[in-house]
């Protein structure tokens, strides 16, 4: 069999190769046991005639080689198959790592765009205001850059994150955003993906109706261990928005490198909840 995989392997043809291994080992097998036993009989017991036994041992052995070689080819199969199921997961973890930094390191070009504007507008009316603006810029995408190579943050930096980020939208939305987060000291070191909260705020701001009438509130709180929930008013705009589910499914495939666990969105009684799965890292000690 070694000889055959170097003379025909199966990436050549695996059917043909099959055949081939079948009908050789089988040849082979015959051709050993005939000589054996015609050694045996005419030179030990002294036997000229033993065409019976022949018959006997011959097919005795070459339905050994047949269930041996089926046996090889099942082995066969599995670890081909083990490997190319290896080979997807391995895949699939390349993707998901890709998916999770690439959400870890966007940068909203409209928000960009919409806060140079501001700035812009700023610096005619009040050169301090502006400054404070550019700083508080700084810090939004500073969140960004800071936490590009961690794996997970704390729901507290999420939250101030998300605070510096409505700081930003308030100037354009006239102070119509509102945001509060209800939580216990202790609670606020569980984990989320950088840039998970901020991104949900972003999904809501550009697909809800904020006016001086219609202000948009948004409640934060856990529901139990297990996910962080944002819950705001539902009132969704008029005018259908590009790629309204852009950020919810950014953060969904970001999230399915972790868990299992779904990025949930829910409507129900003029209300829209958005539950994202808390995370934790388990760290393996070696044991010496």
């Amino acid at each position: 069999i070694m000889l055959l995989d170097k003379i025909y392997p199966f990436s050549r043809n695996i059917q043909f190769r099959m055949l081939f291994q079948l009908l050789a080992c089988g040849a082979i097998a015959i051709l050993i046991t005939s000589v054996v036993i015609s050694l045996y009989f005419i030179y030990l017991v002294g036997f000229s005639t033993f065409t019976e036994e022949l018959l006997v041992f011959s097919t005795l052995w070459l339905v050994t080689s047949i269930f041996f070689n089926l046996i090889y080819f099942s082995i066969f199969f599995l670890n081909e198959q083990n490997e190319t199921e290896l080979s997807k997961e391995v895949a699939l973890r390349k993707n998901l790592e890709f998916q999770l930094q690439t959400f870890k390191n966007e940068v909203n070009p409209d928000l960009l765009y919409s806060s140079l504007e501001d700035v812009i507008s700023l610096m005619h009316e009040d050169v301090d205001k502006a400054d404070e603006y550019i700083n508080c810029l700084s810090t939004v995408y500073r969140y960004t850059l800071d936490n590009k190579q961690d794996e997970l943050a704390t729901l507290k930096s999420e939250i101030i994150a998300t605070e510096n980020l409505l700081e930003l939208l308030n100037i354009t939305y006239n102070g119509n955003i509102q945001f509060s987060f209800e939580a216990e000291e202790e609670d606020l070191n569980k984990e989320l993906i950088p840039g998970t909260l901020p991104t949900l705020m972003e999904y809501l701001v550009r697909t809800t109706i904020v006016s001086n009438v219609q202000p948009l509130k948004v409640q934060g709180y856990l529901d139990g261990d297990n996910y962080v929930v944002l819950q705001s008013q539902l009132n969704e705009k008029l005018k259908p928005v590009r790629n309204p589910l852009k950020e919810i499914k950014a953060i969904q495939k970001a999230y399915s490198f972790y868990t299992d666990e779904p990025v949930v969105r829910v409507k129900a009684y003029h209300e829209q909840l958005l539950k994202v799965p808390l995370l934790s890292l388990e760290v393996e000690e070696l044991i010496e």
